[in-house]
Protein backbone atom coordinates (compact mmCIF):
# COMPACT_ATOMS: atom_id res chain seq x y z
CA UNK A 1 0.00 0.00 0.00
CA UNK A 2 1.33 3.45 -0.96
CA UNK A 3 0.46 6.61 0.99
CA UNK A 4 -1.27 9.23 -1.18
CA UNK A 5 -2.73 11.97 1.04
CA UNK A 6 -3.86 12.96 4.52
CA UNK A 7 -6.99 14.96 5.28
CA UNK A 8 -8.77 16.24 8.39
CA UNK A 9 -10.63 12.99 8.95
CA UNK A 10 -8.88 10.37 6.84
CA UNK A 11 -5.81 9.02 5.15
CA UNK A 12 -5.71 7.91 1.54
CA UNK A 13 -3.60 5.16 0.03
CA UNK A 14 -3.33 3.51 -3.39
CA UNK A 15 -2.98 -0.19 -4.08
CA UNK A 16 -3.66 -2.80 -6.74
CA UNK A 17 -7.01 -4.57 -6.41
CA UNK A 18 -8.09 -7.17 -8.96
CA UNK A 19 -5.43 -5.88 -11.34
CA UNK A 20 -6.45 -2.21 -11.14
CA UNK A 21 -5.15 0.70 -9.14
CA UNK A 22 -7.61 1.75 -6.43
CA UNK A 23 -7.86 4.26 -3.63
CA UNK A 24 -8.22 3.03 -0.08
CA UNK A 25 -9.52 5.58 2.38
CA UNK A 26 -9.24 5.03 6.14
CA UNK A 27 -10.33 7.12 9.09
CA UNK A 28 -7.48 8.79 10.95
CA UNK A 29 -6.97 7.42 14.45
CA UNK A 30 -7.11 10.94 15.91
CA UNK A 31 -10.33 11.87 14.10
CA UNK A 32 -13.40 12.51 16.21
CA UNK A 33 -15.75 12.34 13.21
CA UNK A 34 -18.21 9.47 13.34
CA UNK A 35 -19.22 7.21 10.42
CA UNK A 36 -17.58 9.37 7.75
CA UNK A 37 -16.48 6.38 5.64
CA UNK A 38 -19.94 4.82 5.87
CA UNK A 39 -21.50 8.13 4.84
CA UNK A 40 -19.13 8.48 1.88
CA UNK A 41 -19.77 4.87 0.79
CA UNK A 42 -23.53 5.47 0.92
CA UNK A 43 -23.35 8.64 -1.19
CA UNK A 44 -20.88 7.21 -3.68
CA UNK A 45 -23.24 4.32 -4.36
CA UNK A 46 -26.16 6.69 -4.91
CA UNK A 47 -24.24 9.26 -6.93
CA UNK A 48 -22.43 6.68 -9.09
CA UNK A 49 -25.86 5.94 -10.62
CA UNK A 50 -25.73 9.52 -11.99
CA UNK A 51 -22.08 9.15 -13.06
CA UNK A 52 -20.83 11.35 -10.23
CA UNK A 53 -17.74 10.53 -8.20
CA UNK A 54 -15.15 7.79 -8.42
CA UNK A 55 -16.59 4.30 -8.80
CA UNK A 56 -17.41 2.74 -5.43
CA UNK A 57 -15.93 -0.73 -5.03
CA UNK A 58 -16.57 -1.72 -1.43
CA UNK A 59 -16.44 -0.81 2.23
CA UNK A 60 -14.93 -3.42 4.49
CA UNK A 61 -13.10 -3.50 7.80
CA UNK A 62 -12.73 0.27 8.03
CA UNK A 63 -11.47 0.63 4.44
CA UNK A 64 -13.40 2.45 1.73
CA UNK A 65 -12.19 1.14 -1.62
CA UNK A 66 -12.95 3.10 -4.77
CA UNK A 67 -11.66 3.74 -8.26
CA UNK A 68 -8.36 5.59 -8.51
CA UNK A 69 -8.75 8.79 -10.52
CA UNK A 70 -5.62 10.39 -11.85
CA UNK A 71 -6.31 14.04 -12.27
CA UNK A 72 -5.31 17.53 -11.33
CA UNK A 73 -7.21 19.32 -8.55
CA UNK A 74 -9.26 22.17 -10.00
CA UNK A 75 -7.41 24.74 -7.88
CA UNK A 76 -4.05 23.78 -9.43
CA UNK A 77 -5.62 23.49 -12.89
CA UNK A 78 -7.05 27.02 -12.73
CA UNK A 79 -3.70 28.48 -11.68
CA UNK A 80 -2.41 27.53 -15.16
CA UNK A 81 -5.45 27.43 -17.42
CA UNK A 82 -8.70 29.31 -17.99
CA UNK A 83 -12.04 28.01 -16.78
CA UNK A 84 -13.81 27.20 -20.03
CA UNK A 85 -17.53 26.98 -20.58
CA UNK A 86 -17.43 23.21 -21.38
CA UNK A 87 -15.47 22.47 -18.21
CA UNK A 88 -17.68 24.64 -15.99
CA UNK A 89 -20.79 23.19 -17.65
CA UNK A 90 -19.67 19.63 -16.89
CA UNK A 91 -19.08 20.54 -13.23
CA UNK A 92 -22.34 22.48 -12.97
CA UNK A 93 -24.29 19.60 -14.55
CA UNK A 94 -23.02 17.29 -11.81
CA UNK A 95 -23.88 19.95 -9.21
CA UNK A 96 -27.37 20.21 -10.70
CA UNK A 97 -27.86 16.43 -10.53
CA UNK A 98 -26.97 16.55 -6.84
CA UNK A 99 -29.34 19.49 -6.34
CA UNK A 100 -32.17 17.56 -8.01
CA UNK A 101 -31.44 14.59 -5.70
CA UNK A 102 -31.54 17.02 -2.74
CA UNK A 103 -27.93 16.24 -1.84
CA UNK A 104 -25.58 18.88 -0.51
CA UNK A 105 -21.88 18.13 -0.98
CA UNK A 106 -20.84 21.06 1.26
CA UNK A 107 -17.51 21.92 -0.43
CA UNK A 108 -18.61 23.47 -3.70
CA UNK A 109 -17.87 27.08 -2.75
CA UNK A 110 -14.21 26.10 -2.21
CA UNK A 111 -13.69 22.91 -4.24
CA UNK A 112 -9.97 23.39 -4.91
CA UNK A 113 -9.17 19.79 -3.90
CA UNK A 114 -12.62 18.23 -4.34
CA UNK A 115 -12.81 18.29 -8.14
CA UNK A 116 -10.26 16.52 -10.32
CA UNK A 117 -9.72 17.42 -13.95
CA UNK A 118 -8.44 14.46 -15.94
CA UNK A 119 -7.61 13.73 -19.54
CA UNK A 120 -10.38 11.69 -21.08
CA UNK A 121 -10.65 9.81 -24.31
CA UNK A 122 -9.91 11.82 -27.45
CA UNK A 123 -8.00 14.35 -25.29
CA UNK A 124 -11.19 15.73 -23.75
CA UNK A 125 -11.02 17.00 -20.22
CA UNK A 126 -13.37 15.30 -17.83
CA UNK A 127 -14.39 16.09 -14.29
CA UNK A 128 -14.56 13.79 -11.27
CA UNK A 129 -15.74 15.04 -7.90
CA UNK A 130 -14.19 13.39 -4.86
CA UNK A 131 -14.63 13.44 -1.07
CA UNK A 132 -18.27 12.80 -0.29
CA UNK A 133 -17.80 12.11 3.41
CA UNK A 134 -19.68 15.27 4.44
CA UNK A 135 -22.59 14.85 2.00
CA UNK A 136 -26.07 15.07 3.41
CA UNK A 137 -29.68 15.06 2.32
CA UNK A 138 -31.38 18.46 2.43
CA UNK A 139 -34.46 20.19 1.05
CA UNK A 140 -32.31 23.19 0.05
CA UNK A 141 -29.18 21.93 -1.71
CA UNK A 142 -26.64 24.57 -2.73
CA UNK A 143 -24.19 22.82 -5.05
CA UNK A 144 -24.86 24.97 -8.13
CA UNK A 145 -25.09 28.21 -6.18
CA UNK A 146 -21.88 27.48 -4.26
CA UNK A 147 -19.96 26.56 -7.41
CA UNK A 148 -21.22 29.76 -9.08
CA UNK A 149 -19.71 31.71 -6.17
CA UNK A 150 -16.42 29.93 -6.83
CA UNK A 151 -16.62 30.78 -10.55
CA UNK A 152 -16.91 34.49 -9.71
CA UNK A 153 -13.21 34.43 -8.76
CA UNK A 154 -12.36 33.54 -12.36
CA UNK A 155 -15.10 35.29 -14.35
CA UNK A 156 -14.76 38.94 -13.34
CA UNK A 157 -17.16 40.43 -15.90
CA UNK A 158 -20.32 38.76 -14.59
CA UNK A 159 -23.28 40.95 -13.64
CA UNK A 160 -23.54 39.85 -10.00
CA UNK A 161 -27.02 41.29 -9.48
CA UNK A 162 -28.35 39.42 -12.54
CA UNK A 163 -26.54 36.24 -11.44
CA UNK A 164 -28.14 36.44 -8.00
CA UNK A 165 -31.59 36.74 -9.59
CA UNK A 166 -30.93 33.76 -11.88
CA UNK A 167 -29.68 31.67 -8.96
CA UNK A 168 -32.87 32.45 -7.03
CA UNK A 169 -34.91 31.46 -10.10
CA UNK A 170 -32.90 28.24 -10.46
CA UNK A 171 -33.39 27.27 -6.79
CA UNK A 172 -37.18 27.35 -7.22
CA UNK A 173 -37.34 24.44 -9.67
CA UNK A 174 -33.85 23.37 -10.85
CA UNK A 175 -35.29 23.53 -14.38
CA UNK A 176 -33.33 23.16 -17.61
CA UNK A 177 -34.37 26.67 -18.63
CA UNK A 178 -33.09 28.37 -15.48
CA UNK A 179 -29.91 26.26 -15.63
CA UNK A 180 -29.35 27.29 -19.25
CA UNK A 181 -29.80 30.95 -18.33
CA UNK A 182 -27.21 30.55 -15.59
CA UNK A 183 -24.68 29.10 -18.02
CA UNK A 184 -25.30 31.94 -20.45
CA UNK A 185 -24.66 34.69 -17.93
CA UNK A 186 -21.53 32.96 -16.67
CA UNK A 187 -19.93 32.69 -20.09
CA UNK A 188 -21.33 35.47 -22.31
Amino acid sequence: MQFLAKGKRGEVYTEKYKGKRVVIKREREDSTAINRLENEAYWLQRLNKKKIGPKFIKLEQGNLIMEYVQGEPIGEYLEKKKLTKPLAKEILEQCREMDKLQVNKLEMNHPTKHILIKKGEASRKTVVMIDFERCKQTENPKNVTQFCQYILKYQKKINKKRLKGLLQEYKKDYSSLSFSRLLNILFN
